[in-house]
């Protein structure tokens, strides 16, 4: 099986799935990269004081020009890049991004100050109606 997936042109530019919530443990995602993106904290006045911040983030596919497929995921806060996804919640989102043929998701994040520094904590849940 090839492991690479063409991805269909979106219909949608942008897409907001899931719900805030300020309880930590309801964003069970830990993303990568923050050590490297300390820069974009700081952009966004979050230090090491300040409280827990539940937001709204912006997940913006990395697609590789020649093969057309997603290579990776950003996460951004304000236009400030703060982390990127790891499978499994990579594929999660590259799933969910074609299923809802959109171009971008938003979705709920938790900006906290960890023992290491600044991390960043997104939800990837679809809400479902009732």
């Amino acid at each position: 099986m090839w492991p690479f997936r063409r991805r269909k042109s979106p219909k949608l530019e942008v897409v907001r799935v899931g719900e805030t919530s300020g309880d930590l443990a309801d964003y069970p995602i830990l993303t990568v990269g923050q050590s490297r993106l300390e820069g974009s904290f700081a952009a966004l006045d979050f230090t090491a004081e300040s409280a827990p911040r539940f937001t709204w983030s912006t997940l913006t596919p990395v697609v590789d020009p020649r093969m057309k497929t997603i290579a990776d995921i950003t996460i951004s806060v304000d236009s400030q890049v703060v982390g990127y996804l790891r499978p499994p919640a990579l594929d999660q989102a590259i799933d969910l991004l074609e299923r809802l043929r959109a171009a971008t998701l938003e979705v709920p994040a938790a900006l906290v100050w960890g023992p290491t520094g600044p991390e960043t904590y997104v939800r990837l849940e679809e809400h479902q109606p009732d």
